[in-house]
């Protein structure tokens, strides 16, 4: 079942993320240039009546170039309920920033939003965010030394809920030194910009 990934192994999951993409070969991708994964897992979830959204093939955010969607070969398990997919920018002294999508029908929505909305963790704050002519609700979340470390962007479609969430990315500058590889961390308002071009796949 799709479940938002605990904070605590977030960073972990940039590393996975960014290895992902790197190590994509050419039998990834299908014959329309999308990663064959994430056309499995759409074409799955789309048998099932479930409206897939994505933020198309490429997009920029100050100045980094996030490419995807990406799926996952062994992984997460299509429940007839959702889809997980990652994007990534890479940084040209190796590694990536990771930002996931996760689409979640009505019923399964209900069975991880206490974990997605109430973390339970220390540093957590919350604010309502307006993405186009919807209501959003924007995570953050501190963790360590950091004054930010995750976030999470709620995004009510009536018939599905969708979850962008990325995190503060291993080898980052520490805030003494300045500003964290991720420009997101920098500025959450700019997840919100990115979410703004969330349309149906695959228009």
């Amino acid at each position: 079942m799709l479940k938002p990934p605990a904070p605590l192994f977030l960073a972990l999951m940039a590393l996975v993320a960014a290895a992902l993409w790197t190590s994509c070969e050419f039998d990834d991708q299908s014959e329309e240039g999308l990663d064959k994964y994430f056309l499995r897992d759409v074409a799955a979830v789309q048998a099932m009546g479930l409206q897939v959204y994505w933020l198309g093939t490429e997009f920029t955010v100050d100045g980094q170039v996030f490419r995807g969607p990406y799926g996952f070969e062994y992984g997460p398990e299509v429940e007839g309920a959702g889809i997980e997919m990652t994007y990534m920018a890479l940084l040209p002294d190796g590694g990536g920033v990771p930002l996931d999508l996760f689409v979640y029908s009505s019923d399964l929505w209900e069975s991880v939003k206490e974990r997605t909305m109430n973390p339970g963790l220390p540093g957590v704050t919350r604010r309502v965010v307006s993405v186009g002519d919807r209501d959003g609700e924007l995570i953050l979340q501190a963790a360590g030394a950091r004054p930010l470390n995750a976030i999470w962007l709620v995004l009510d479609l009536d018939d599905v809920v969708v979850v962008a969430q990325t995190n503060s990315v291993v080898g980052g500058a520490t805030p003494s030194a300045g500003s964290d590889l991720n420009p997101i961390i920098n500025n959450p308002d700019l997840l919100v910009q990115v979410m703004e071009g969330l349309w149906p796949y695959p228009q």
